[in-house]
């Protein structure tokens, strides 16, 4: 069987990358902490314009350009903050907006995008490129300037409720696929932020917890993707966190704003406090912090006290110049200051709702396939059930600010009943479930127009997640009795202020378990497809044939799921986070899963698939793991060095399988040092490959990522002599040199 591989190049026809000031190149698979365009002479230019402006601004219009004025509830276009400009010297205003998977206006209509746990799923730099590019085209013609959405904390808590806004547990896969979609913001003229600047890895306790980190354990894993994103991507934004790291906030925090952020990685552009994350006016300003976001009541870098603290000698007029100048800096070298966006701009909504499927059919990942249960043959099939999750209306999406607000084609309505803290409804939660054109049961329907496709399960849209009642799941079960496969459908909502998750079994609705334990007793050919932003645990694995996990799938999901149960598409999604087999796994359980006040990283660089593999524990599903229809075998390793200590791993990768498909050959790193974990992830390739065809796979690995954190030295320190893995998991591994 041909099936589709992903249209690249329509993909890609889609952006209006257009490059400008020569930022043009988003492969930085190479060295991912070398600037990935030339930027030199672009750069000298607009540090050269920014002065010049710097000279003619006076004190009150510089500190106008330091503080959002405006409270969300009155930003232009429903935005989140709102920088006022210098008209009389054409300095335009700035407009932002929450934009992870998709613009945040609360007023103007988007397209909800995968969520970014799946972007992180597809494994390609390629599709992050797109990713970007794609969001900030809505975002200009809705008239915003920057977009919020570069969310890269490490997936640390497995039950963290802003999982699904992140990009995994790995930071090198994280930075990376960040730094693709940065570059591709940027170059579509709107400004990219990475956030949340550093440590903000729970939701519980959030605004003033207390996180405690190792230098090296800092260095090694949580900074690192924030790095690799600021060094290749180049980000005009940086987002600190609300959370204190070792005793001071992260938004005065000297050591990780201006030590470590600005003097050592170069970052040249501004540092924009969370909303309601700044806790003082001078110490702020002194430690790194460039901007405030108000929410009120309580502000800090206002006019009238930034005066005072000047008048006071608090802070210098040398350090509001450089909060101004960053600014500046940034707005010209993206491109906003001398085109800025305009609102009512035209969007091409059909066009972006293929594209999120096209994006979500390559981050679906295919975790059990008994017996080549999948994919389905649709003329062998006369009857399909379709159970749960909505299956026959809609698809989810996490809530908070990663969301998208008003999706074109609507909601249900009252959010189902949800309570957060003392919210209710879809102030906050806007729109957890996207009604499609063509939901799940639909495109199955589609695609096997000759079977009788049938759905049961909660069709209650004013209470999507309440509990199945016994006669739902008697239904759903005398229903799959009956027909040929059995595809349940079940879902983890999670979100932004929605708290972590107090388990990772289903949830909501609560007795999910039984519905699908149930269906597979009644059916054996029982299909089960998940949509979450976080793992799952899955009690019934042993009982049903085939598993696929969908994340938060975006608007074209629907469609998207379909194509890959028929096989009209190969998945080729890998995890980037682990699936763990018991709560209890998780580094962070402790003694009875409850979330510290003040989190402890007394795991150290056993975080994620390193945790297991230090401790011996096997997982549900490992990182990196991921089945396809076809097979791939792996061969030939060679690794070459360098002079400068580079590795170059490389090897062939084949298709000797009946069906086109993609692999992603993983690369991992055995560092010999005190501390270290058994191995870490250093590169990757996704790679296409007809029946019968075999490439030469390359990977580079830079010296930094054969290095540790030197405590001692206050350094990065080379370690030569490490293991090179290659294989299709953490787990799987197929060659290895030492």
């Amino acid at each position: 069987m041909q099936v589709k591989r992903w249209p690249m190049a329509l993909l890609l026809a889609m952006t209006t990358a257009g490059a400008h000031a020569g930022q043009n190149d988003f492969d930085i698979a190479t060295n991912p902490f070398t600037a990935s365009f030339p930027a030199a002479i672009a750069d000298n230019g607009a540090h050269w314009r920014a002065e010049v402006l710097l000279k003619q601004l006076t004190l009150d219009e510089k500190l106008q350009l330091i503080h959002s004025k405006y409270q969300m509830s009155d930003v232009p276009n429903g935005g989140a903050g709102f920088i006022q400009g210098v008209p009389r010297l054409g300095i335009p205003d700035l407009n932002m907006v929450d934009s992870a998977t998709g613009s945040g206006s609360t007023q103007l209509p988007s397209t909800t995008f995968p969520a970014t746990i799946a972007l992180a799923a597809s494994w390609d730099r390629h599709l992050a490129y797109a990713f970007g590019a794609q969001i900030a085209k809505q975002l200009r013609a809705q008239g915003f300037g920057m977009g919020l959405g570069g969310g890269t904390n490490l997936a640390r808590e497995a039950r963290g409720g802003r999982m699904f806004e992140y990009l995994g547990e790995d930071p090198v896969l994280a930075g990376e696929m960040l730094a693709s979609r940065t570059i591709a913001t940027q170059n579509s003229k709107v400004i990219a932020t990475i956030k949340h600047y550093v440590g903000n890895e729970q939701e519980h306790n959030r605004m003033g917890g207390n996180d405690t980190i190792d230098e090296r354990t800092l260095r090694e894993l949580y900074l690192l993707p924030f790095e690799i994103a600021a060094r290749a991507g180049r980000p005009g934004n940086v987002m600190c966190s609300y959370n204190r790291i070792n005793g001071t906030y992260a938004c005065e925090n000297p050591h990780v704003l201006t030590d470590v952020l600005k003097n050592e990685w170069g970052f040249q552009g501004q540092v924009q406090s969370d909303w309601g994350a700044a806790h003082s006016t001078a110490p702020a300003i002194n430690a790194g912090l460039d901007e405030e976001e108000d929410v009120g009541p309580t502000v800090y870098l206002t006019p009238a006290l930034v005066r005072q603290a000047l008048q006071s000698h608090q802070i210098t007029e040398a350090r509001l110049d450089d909060m101004v100048r960053r600014k500046l800096y940034v707005m010209i070298r993206t491109g906003i200051m001398d085109d800025p966006p305009k609102a009512g701009g035209a969007i091409d909504f059909p066009a972006a709702t293929a594209f999120t499927q096209a994006a979500e059919e390559q981050s679906l990942v295919l975790l059990k396939n008994d017996n080549a249960q999948l994919p389905l043959a649709a003329a062998s099939l006369k009857r399909i059930a379709v159970i749960g999750g909505h299956a026959d209306a809609a698809v989810i999406t996490g809530g908070g600010s990663g969301d998208t607000r008003h999706p074109v084609t609507g909601a249900f309505a009252g959010c189902g009943g949800l309570t957060f803290g003392t919210s209710t409804g879809c102030n906050w939660w806007p729109n957890p479930w996207i009604t499609l054109n063509v939901p799940i049961v639909k495109a199955i329907q589609q695609l096997a127009p000759t079977a009788q496709v049938s759905f049961a399960g909660n069709s209650d849209q004013q209470s999507p997640f309440r509990a199945y009642t016994q006669q739902e799941i008697d239904q759903a079960t005398t229903l799959a009795a009956q027909s040929d496969v059995a595809i349940v459908v079940v879902t983890q909502p999670s979100g932004e202020d929605f708290g972590e998750l107090q388990s990772l079994a289903l949830s909501n609705p609560s007795n999910q378990d039984q519905l699908v334990e149930a269906v597979a007793k009644a059916n054996p050919h029982t299909i089960v497809v998940i949509e979450s932003g976080n793992p799952v645990l899955m009690p019934w694995k042993d009982q049903v044939q085939a598993i696929v996990e969908a994340w938060y799938p975006g608007e074209g999901g629907g469609q998207a799921i379909a194509n890959v149960l028929f096989g009209k598409v190969n998945p080729s999604g890998k995890l980037p986070v682990t699936f763990p087999a018991r709560d209890q796994d998780t580094p962070t359980w402790g003694q009875d899963g409850t979330f510290p006040n003040d989190p402890v990283y007394a795991e150290k660089l056993d975080m994620g698939y390193r945790w297991y593999d230090a401790k011996n524990i096997t997982p549900l599903f490992e990182f990196g793991y991921g089945l396809s229809y076809t097979h791939f075998s792996y061969s030939g390793l060679s690794v070459r060095k360098a002079p400068d200590h580079t590795l170059i791993a490389s090897f062939t990768v084949k298709n000797d399988g009946h069906m086109a498909g993609a692999e992603v050959p993983q690369v991992y790193l055995g560092v010999n040092y005190n501390g270290e974990p058994p191995k870490r992830l250093v590169g990757w390739h996704k790679v296409y490959l007809n029946p019968g065809e075999a490439r030469q796979v390359n990977v580079v690995i830079p010296e930094r990522f054969q290095s540790i954190w030197d405590t001692s030295g206050n350094k990065w320190k080379y370690v030569p002599g490490s293991a090179v893995y290659v294989g299709a998991s953490s787990r799987d591994i197929r060659l290895q040199s030492r």
